[in-house]
């Protein structure tokens, strides 16, 4: 008894069918493990009422398949005290094995901070000892038109940040 070709070519179905499945799990893997980094602070502007700060925030893209990010909601906190917070919205696509890096403005208010300013103040010139943290939330695409929260938070020292700025 002989077998048929369409035994021959089920077999191959199944074959390439279970090769495309690994290659997309081995896709949404990578898809998980995007990163991300603060390039720097920057300051850009100082009045009576308030300072106003540039974050710049970078996204790496591992895969072989574009990431789109949307809705970034993020405290920001200098040494431990909140600053204050920003948010972007709309969608941002990282190309395959690519990153982006986003642009974020935060004003903070003297008044918020109260006596936490004085603390700020006296860390003045002394990069090395402040700490730059920003925590938030994004919303990843894991299917088309579906997007799932995803937290984050981040810390790195003023001192690297100043570095990359010069």
């Amino acid at each position: 008894m002989a077998l048929k070709p369409n035994f021959f070519q089920a077999i191959a179905a199944l074959t390439l069918a279970f090769q495309a499945f690994k290659y997309i799990k081995r896709q949404a893997a990578l898809l998980e493990k995007w990163d991300y980094s603060i390039l720097g602070v920057r300051l850009m502007g100082v009045t009576k009422d308030y300072l106003d700060l540039q974050i710049e925030l970078e996204l790496k893209n591992p895969s072989a398949v574009s990431l789109t990010v949307s809705e970034f909601t993020m405290d920001v906190y200098l040494d431990g005290i909140k600053i204050g917070n920003t948010a972007k919205q709309g969608n941002y696509t990282i190309k395959k094995y690519g990153s982006d890096v986003l642009t974020f403005n935060v004003r903070a208010f003297y008044k918020t901070l109260g006596p936490a300013l004085g603390v700020l103040v006296s860390k003045i010139g002394q990069l090395n000892a402040i700490q730059i943290r920003l925590k938030g939330q994004v919303y990843i695409q894991t299917v088309p038109g579906v997007f799932a929260p995803v937290s984050f938070d981040i810390t790195d020292s003023a001192i690297n940040l100043y570095k990359q700025f010069n």
